[in-house]
């Protein structure tokens, strides 16, 4: 049976991930950041810390300046190889994906493969 187009692609784990960073930072639309390095293992991303000294990696895209255009959350979903996640969206070589516990995050496209 063929694939409708509102089905989400269903995706293997080939190398188990744990969160990298606890607790997960969420910045919103219009909040101030300190910007920091680019990340050169993961094009597209950037570190900053927010006024509470909190830091993780965001899209560069979403950083104008010191100010962020759009909301995003940086949760990461730890995984073992072999479990079997639903992609929900994909940004800059990672995946947000839905484990079958219904728990989200981010997973790098790297340790992921297609079904």
């Amino acid at each position: 049976m063929a694939q409708s187009t509102h089905e989400r692609p269903r995706l293997r784990v080939t190398t188990a991930w744990r969160a990298s960073y606890d607790p997960a930072l969420r910045v919103y639309a219009g909040e101030t950041v300190t910007p920091g390095r680019k990340d050169t293992e993961h094009p597209g991303w950037q570190w900053v810390e927010t006024k509470d000294r909190l830091g993780d990696w965001i899209p560069e895209a979403i950083l104008q300046g010191t100010r962020i255009s759009a909301g995003f959350d940086t949760v990461e979903l730890t995984v073992a190889t072999g479990d079997i996640v639903t992609c929900i969206t994909s940004r800059s070589g990672w995946h947000w994906c839905r484990d079958i516990s219904g728990r989200e995050g981010w997973l790098p496209a790297t340790h992921l493969s297609h079904l």
